[in-house]
């Protein structure tokens, strides 16, 4: 048996050896032939009332899938931005027939779905129950229940996320990329304010939804365990009622072209952060002869982690987590558009921007490799190939071909027409549609550091969060011989006097937070000594208090406490409760160990303030601003550890108030990226003698 095995060793050894001579790895592999996808043909219809119906039959499970797709030219909002938004909001909202809640739950008892929107709506489920499914569905088109008690919640809801969206960099820059791009009088250049959303009425949203919600306008695409006269019984049974009406198609100027690239930057004092876009629109129907060759030359460019930006940016710089680009068609008018984005560290703005810039052009004037090539052109098929398992995939291919006038046997050879990409296809695309020299360069960032290094790529202007141009008013200058100890000793002055705040032997603070949970959170502070630390984060939940998080601290050892279970205080915990349990953080900035510097002087909503840096024995630094008119603190801006890196928190203090001949902020806001919490001081109490005990 040995030398059985023995001969059987000596054939393999010896055929490899010939097969090693016979194959050279310097010569890659032939790919075969692309196939051709079996994605089953769509049959189609129209229904009594104008529905355009496709069918695609696939009987290997017992499920069906329905699609609805409204081809509704969006028109201007005007002052009332978010108003087609709102009604699919509305119309999830229940019916005449049925509370939300049983809707819901008809829905969970047959294991269904349905999910509807301004757009169109989508539902599945297993074909057993595609009557009950439908009767749902039809209920919610036919007999919607529009309420101001709902749209109240809704518009409510909407103005708290805008509220928070104010200080976040990436809302910063998706609200003036779309100015940028596309204006105010286009419907893709409107922003949603505080505004927009408060004149919106129910009869607006009624209103949208007689006007566009309506099967003449409607494609609709079953896909699964069913016939084509299965579905046209359906159609007829739960949709023939809709009735169909003269759609208005909206008319708007459409964007233009850019003679040269510009720069606009959004500020966020302190950002540690910039959010970067390279963009400009692009006149690219979804019928194209070039969209497919576009895609990959996109791909290679932007289209993920082995892109050439995210090399560039990540790998080979690390002044970003990530570096991507993307190309966007649409059917109505040349509203498509190229972006080029980045997460860049704030010194390396300029940098990341010169980069993608770079990039581009590289595109543009030298051919990709084969490596990159095949490489995109794989995961394009890859990527394909995974949506064919998904019936709302096949659902949104057919209802695509119909409505963007695609050939019939567009995806069933998208494949092949992947395969057929050349380099030189790549390279003819790129000169047409990647143009940086027409580049919208976006930044939402800190404006001080930046406005200098970008002004190299062109003319630079400044806006607000909503796209509006920002007067560009000097600020005043720093008074000679003002300096950065005088400030806080002001401050001090202004709050009572550095003798008071020095008696100050405890505190107690209770504060109320919203924003951070769905219900209030209550806070409790109460510091002694300017070494012990007692805090409580809790919430009152079905009437019972709810301790979130538990801090208790002597000056030597402590715990803390909550939701993660017990962890004692100690090593650099013991530095930081220190820290925290300073009573009045300006006085401390005096002790001779922090170095302390003006940077400026910077507008705090609409007060001139003094922008003072202030850097600790341990390097933790924070900038903190304090108005020139009242001498009180505004602001303060740190950087702190999050998900993705350094990221920058602002608290804002406000409704000062004299507490013990002491001025304290009574209202508080605290931003850590798009995290946006409201504080509001309940009560404060000076030393009323707090007990040793409450730090044991």
């Amino acid at each position: 048996m040995k030398k059985y095995i023995l001969s059987i060793l000596g054939l393999l050894i010896a055929s490899n050896a010939l097969f090693a001579q016979t194959l050279d790895r310097s010569i890659r592999p032939t790919p075969g032939p692309a196939p051709t996808v079996n994605l089953g043909d769509a049959e189609s219809f129209v229904s009594s009332n104008g529905i355009k119906v496709y069918v695609v039959e696939n009987h290997k499970l017992p499920r069906v899938s329905y699609s609805i797709d409204l081809d509704v030219k969006p028109a201007l909002e005007k002052d009332k931005v978010g108003a087609a938004g709102f009604v699919g909001d509305l119309l999830n909202a229940g019916t005449k027939n049925m509370s939300k809640e049983e809707f819901n739950k008809s829905i969970d008892m047959i294991g269904g779905r349905i999910a509807v929107s301004a757009e169109g709506m989508y539902m599945q489920s297993l074909k057993k129950h595609s009557e009950k499914l439908l009767t749902l569905a039809s209920d919610m088109i036919l007999n919607p229940n529009f309420s101001q008690e709902e749209l109240d919640k809704i518009k409510k809801q909407t103005i708290s996320g805008l509220a928070t969206e104010k200080d976040d960099p990436q809302a910063m820059s998706r609200n003036l990329t779309a100015m940028l791009n596309f204006g105010k009088n286009h419907y893709r250049g409107e922003i949603m304010t505080e505004e927009t959303v408060s004149n919106v009425t129910l009869e607006d949203c009624k209103k949208y939804y007689d006007t566009y919600y309506r099967p003449n306008v409607a494609y609709m695409a079953i896909v699964g365990d069913i016939t084509k006269a299965e579905a046209k019984q359906q159609v007829e049974k739960y949709f023939g009622a809709w009735k169909k009406k003269n759609v208005p198609v909206a008319t708007y100027k459409t964007p233009e072209k850019k003679d040269g690239a510009t720069v606009g930057i959004v500020n966020k004092s302190g950002a540690v952060q910039s959010v970067i876009n390279v963009t400009y629109p692009l006149d690219l129907k979804p019928n194209n002869k070039d969209i497919i060759p576009l895609k990959v030359a996109n791909g290679i460019l932007g289209g993920g982690s082995t892109g050439r930006l995210f090399q560039n940016l990540r790998e080979t710089h690390a002044w970003t987590y990530g570096s991507y680009s993307s190309i966007r068609s649409n059917k109505w008018d040349n509203s498509g558009s190229f972006s080029a984005t980045a997460n860049s560290t704030a010194s390396a703005t300029d940098s990341s921007v010169a980069a993608i810039l770079m990039e581009m052009n590289k595109l543009r004037n030298e051919k990709v490799t084969d490596a990159e090539l095949e490489g995109y052109k794989n995961y394009m098929t890859g990527i394909f190939a995974l949506g064919l398992e998904s019936p709302r995939t096949l659902a949104s291919y057919a209802i695509n071909i119909a409505k963007n006038n695609l050939p019939k046997d567009y995806y069933k050879n998208y494949l092949k027409n992947i395969e057929k990409v050349t380099a030189e296809d790549v390279m003819r695309v790129a000169k047409k549609y990647i143009q940086p020299g027409i580049a919208q360069i976006t930044v939402a960032g800190d404006k001080n550091s930046n406005m200098a290094k970008l002004k190299k790529f062109g003319p630079v202007t400044v806006y607000d969060i909503y796209g509006n141009v920002q007067k560009d008013v000097p600020m005043k200058a720093i008074p000679a011989g003002m300096t950065a100890k005088q400030v806080i000793e002001n401050y001090l002055d202004k709050t009572g006097g550095m003798k008071n705040w020095a008696a100050v032997k405890d505190m107690k603070i209770e504060i109320s937070m919203t924003g951070a949970a769905p219900m209030p959170i209550d806070i409790v502070s109460i510091k002694k000594g300017n070494t012990k630390v007692f805090e409580e984060v809790s919430a009152s939940m079905q009437g019972k208090k709810q301790v979130f998080q538990k801090t208790v601290f002597n000056g030597k050892t402590g715990k803390t406490s909550g939701m993660g279970g017990n962890k004692d205080i100690t090593g650099d915990a013991v530095a930081e409760n220190l820290k925290k349990a300073i009573i009045c953080d300006e006085l401390a900035y005096l002790n001779g160990k922090s170095k302390l510097k003006i940077t400026g002087v910077e507008q705090i909503n609409g007060e001139d303030c003094y922008a003072v840096s202030i850097t600790d024995a341990d390097g933790d630094a924070i900038t903190d601003y304090y108005s020139m008119n009242s001498g009180l603190k505004l602001q303060s801006i740190t950087t702190v550890d999050a998900q993705n890196g350094k990221t920058t928190a602002k608290a804002t203090f406000s409704d000062y108030k004299t507490v013990n001949g002491l001025k304290v902020p009574f209202s508080m806001t605290q931003s850590v990226g798009p995290q946006n919490m409201v504080m509001t001081v309940k009560s404060v109490e000076i030393n009323k003698g707090v007990e040793d005990s409450v730090f044991e």
